[in-house]
């Protein structure tokens, strides 16, 4: 029996579809786009959204933070588009008034040429190396001194590995181009209304199940979400002006606004660093985004150098300009000297270190290489 869909499954479709619909200009140029906005919202049509929403609420905590991912990430999509409606309604119409030839010659010049002219390239040299190995018949007037012909018989079998390779590459991108045609075929249809209109759905279903939580918008959105979506006594945006608060219990006097880490990719660190960790996850994930809406999470017995551990991991995705900021202000939030830090964090790929640490340390990269492939 496949699991049952969750929240989990839909957090990732949303956070794909706000990040696209943040750069509409580059849809106008960019039909590549378009078809990925498309095809995103036509997946989370195809959701049993309240079912979804049931089998969360029933996960307890974890629900709870999924849910109010939801909403963050569905009011932030549909007031987007409600605040910017005139952008996207040029977007689609642009779009419908382009001719499919059109469509097409810019699809092939930005896309799919380059990687024919690639292709080409790679199958050139797989002939060669073919006809210096004597595989294939070769033109009478052909030659090729012994020195080069020897490095291609040596080189021979890392040769055709790179040929399947390319090939392989070459027939996926041949079938995403074919795919790009039939998409054009369809009939034009407002994808940003759409999207809208489903994410509208889902942030009033959740509302129904969880119980209000605070919005975070950009500040031109926050009169649309206040006009179009909120309701008495539900969902609310962020203050603009942020309230002081009681610092006694709070090691890092910054609060941090927005996400360095989706939840997602907490969930799934929450599972490895029970054991590191004394909290719930909604109190791990607001940690570790410094929102400061929660007492500090507290470091178990001897497990201050798993801490650094994942801290140092945590670092390597923080975007630059933030990195030396957040490092500061999430050991002063676990209460961690610099210099405790300095020498701890690479302890557990040490040659002394034991085999938990060694064993946590594979889990947690084996963590940040599935969100790379996800980024």
């Amino acid at each position: 029996m496949p699991n049952p869909t969750t929240l989990r499954d839909v957090v990732p479709i949303l956070e794909d579809l706000r990040q696209l619909i943040k750069v509409p200009l580059v849809a106008k140029q960019d039909t590549i786009l378009y078809k990925r906005i498309a095809e995103a919202t036509s997946k989370l049509c195809s959701i049993d959204i309240e079912n979804a929403i049931i089998e969360s609420h029933a996960s307890g905590e974890i629900g709870k933070v999924q849910a109010n991912q939801t909403r963050n990430y569905c009011a932030e999509i549909a007031t987007r588009i409600d605040t910017f409606q005139n952008v996207f309604y040029k977007l689609d119409k642009d779009r419908k008034n382009k001719s499919k030839a059109d469509m097409i010659d810019g699809y092939e010049s930005n896309h799919f040429l380059k990687e024919v002219e690639m292709f080409y390239m790679i199958a050139a040299h797989y002939e060669y190396a073919l006809k210096a190995c004597r595989k294939i018949p070769v033109p009478d007037d052909w030659t090729i001194d012994k020195y080069k012909q020897e490095i291609e018989l040596f080189h021979m079998a890392e040769t055709r590995e790179g040929w399947l390779e390319k090939k392989r590459e070459f027939l996926k991108k041949l079938q995403e181009s074919v795919e790009y045609d039939e998409f054009l075929l369809k009939p034009s249809f407002d994808v940003y209304h759409d999207l809208r209109n489903v994410c509208r759905k889902i942030f009033i279903t959740v509302e129904r199940y969880f119980p209000p939580c605070e919005i975070q918008l950009h500040p031109k959105c926050r009169e649309t979400f206040i006009q179009k979506m909120q309701v008495h006594n539900g969902s609310y945006p962020t203050p603009e002006q942020p309230v002081k608060q009681n610092q006694t219990n709070t090691k890092s006097c910054r609060q941090w606004e927005g996400e360095l880490f989706p939840m997602i990719l907490v969930s799934e660190l929450y599972e490895i660093c029970s054991d590191v960790f004394d909290s719930t996850e909604t109190q791990f994930h607001s940690s570790l985004n410094l929102h400061g809406k929660h007492e500090p999470i507290k470091i178990r017995p001897k497990q201050k150098i798993k801490a650094c551990y994942l801290i140092s991991k945590l670092y390597e995705i923080v975007p630059a300009k933030h990195k030396a900021a957040w490092r500061e202000d999430i050991l002063a939030h676990l209460d961690i000297q610099w210099s405790y830090y300095e020498k701890k964090y690479c302890h557990p790929r040490g040659d002394d270190a034991s085999a938990s640490s060694r064993e946590y340390a594979d889990e947690i990269d084996r963590i940040f290489k599935n969100h790379k492939k996800r980024a």
